[in-house]
């Protein structure tokens, strides 16, 4: 089966209260170990939801589960249901290509390949059926462009990714991420390797990407995610404890757990 979605993005008003991802009694397991425990939710579309928690408490597991990545481990299990649209994405019979072409990723650590620049996000173009040259080059600049890295790098291309810094190679993945077209944009703490300049550079992104994208972010940096995010999701143990909008819980959180994370008592 492929993937296959329909969004009406006429009104952005209407589509940013819309679900774009329902999340009903979802638990993944390594091995006996029962990682993330009857998660239920809803993720709004073209809204930057924040992923908090202490370290080990199923953050990372949960969004890798969002495209798939957790099929690369053997001893990983999930149940339970995730609705993108009419699609249920836990549902063993999907197109995972092209799951991960509409729910990008990127992660807490960047990952370019050992090749140029301009190789780095042309590959997963001509994958997916790009061939033409100038189509090829318009939509490398594009992606970098939207990563804010276009001016750093055009005159530089064909130069090796792993010549950049650190905070560049992760616009670097996020150009590539970005070079795919993708509805929803999954952050794995991607700030949690750079400095504070690199990290304002990403979180400037963030804000940017809101009206296109919606956006999923896991980062320990509350201020962070009081700072980039519409509404977040408190972790804890494997559960989800609380799931409120931003400016609520963290001003007036409605679980004494949430309360005690987030005034630094444990984690």
């Amino acid at each position: 089966m492929s993937l296959h979605t329909e969004w009406d993005n006429t009104d952005v008003e209407a589509a940013e209260q819309s679900t774009i991802l329902n999340v009903k009694d979802l638990n993944i397991y390594y091995s006996s170990n029962h990682a993330v425990q009857h998660v239920s939710f809803e993720i709004k579309e073209k809204a930057v939801t924040a992923l908090i928690g202490p370290s080990g408490c199923g953050k990372s597991t949960f969004i890798r589960s969002i495209n798939r990545m957790n099929d690369n481990i053997p001893i990983c299990r999930t149940d339970g249901t995730i609705m993108y649209g009419d699609v249920d994405i836990v549902n063993d019979n999907i197109d995972v290509t092209a799951l991960r072409s509409e729910i990008g990723m990127v992660f807490q650590k960047p990952n370019p390949f050992p090749k140029s620049i301009y190789v780095n996000i042309a590959h997963a173009l001509r994958l997916h059926g790009v061939k033409n040259k100038k189509e090829l080059d318009d939509k490398v600049e594009q992606a970098l462009k939207d990563a804010a890295l276009w001016e750093e790098v055009k005159d530089r291309l064909h130069s090796s990714a792993l010549s950049l810094s650190g905070g560049q190679q992760q616009r670097l993945c996020i150009a590539r991420m970005l070079a795919m077209e993708p509805r929803v944009l999954l952050l794995d703490e991607p700030a949690a390797s750079l400095d504070p300049i690199a990290t304002a550079k990403i979180e400037e992104l963030i804000d940017k990407w809101r009206k296109n994208y919606t956006i999923i972010i896991v980062t320990h940096n509350m201020q962070q995610a009081a700072r980039v995010s519409d509404s977040t999701a408190f972790f804890l143990n494997g559960r989800l404890v609380e799931y409120e909008k931003t400016s609520q819980l963290f001003t007036n959180p409605g679980e004494k757990e949430t309360e005690d994370y987030i005034s630094g008592r444990f984690g």
